[in-house]
């Protein structure tokens, strides 16, 4: 296996996920466009340590990484709130984090460098200190409980708290679902129709967008593992 990655969900009410991966030789990587911002962390094969806030994005991307290289994070749902950071200006983009002597600064907090174990007590810290701030209102919006709001005031809110439109968000969700049942092996006309896609070539388009391939590429991906499985 070339990258090691694994990733776990949580109870926080601002955390997607958190994760790690593990590089066990130089590659190029796939990912996805997603509607969260991901705070991570790395440890260079020379020891030194490396921290950032990426935005959103709404196209996917190639990474590259290095053999020996470890790096974890944490996903912030689209409805998480970082005071004084515009999720617009960081729209596929990255802001570096300042490291020294072991500490990360974020929102003028210079907070213990945190290692993969203690990612989810790390961001209940950022919700205590306010450096994290979870948007109730944006967080009912995009559940489909936007009682009492205009849609204009709908629009105007989710796109400043998330640097997206809602359409955005709903087209990365429902590209994510597909992907998901079609690594499972379920059929891309399948995948259309439970998905809310108008039809087979609707997905393909999304999918070629969102993940950079093609339904027939997931499943042949999905095939050949299965296929691989003692």
């Amino acid at each position: 296996m070339e990258r090691m990655y694994e990733e776990r969900h949580s109870d926080s009410p601002v955390l997607e996920c958190v994760w790690q991966a593990r590089a066990t030789r130089d590659e190029r990587y796939l990912v996805p466009a997603v509607e969260y911002w991901d705070l991570w962390f790395a440890r260079e094969p020379d020891g030194e340590l490396l921290a950032g806030l990426a935005g959103p994005t709404i196209g996917h991307r190639w990474i590259r990484s290095t053999v020996g290289e470890h790096s974890w994070g944490i996903q912030l749902k689209a409805h998480a709130v970082l005071p004084g950071v515009s999720k617009e200006l960081l729209l596929g983009g990255e802001q570096q984090l300042v490291v020294e002597a072991g500490r990360v600064t974020l929102a003028q907090h210079a907070l213990p460098f945190p290692e993969f174990e203690d990612l989810e007590g790390f961001a209940y810290r950022l919700l205590e200190l306010d450096v994290v701030r979870d948007d109730n209102d944006v967080r009912r919006m995009l559940s489909g409980d936007d009682a009492g709001y205009s849609e204009r005031h709908q629009q105007r809110r989710i796109r400043a708290t998330t640097g997206l439109t809602r359409k955005q968000i709903e087209q990365l969700s429902r590209a994510r679902e597909a992907f998901a049942l079609l690594l499972q092996g379920v059929p891309p006309i399948e995948c259309a129709a439970r998905c809310g896609f108008a039809d087979q070539a609707h997905l393909t388009r999304s999918l070629r967008a969102f993940h950079g391939q093609t339904p027939g590429q997931v499943l042949s991906g999905w095939r050949w593992r299965k296929c691989s499985i003692p």
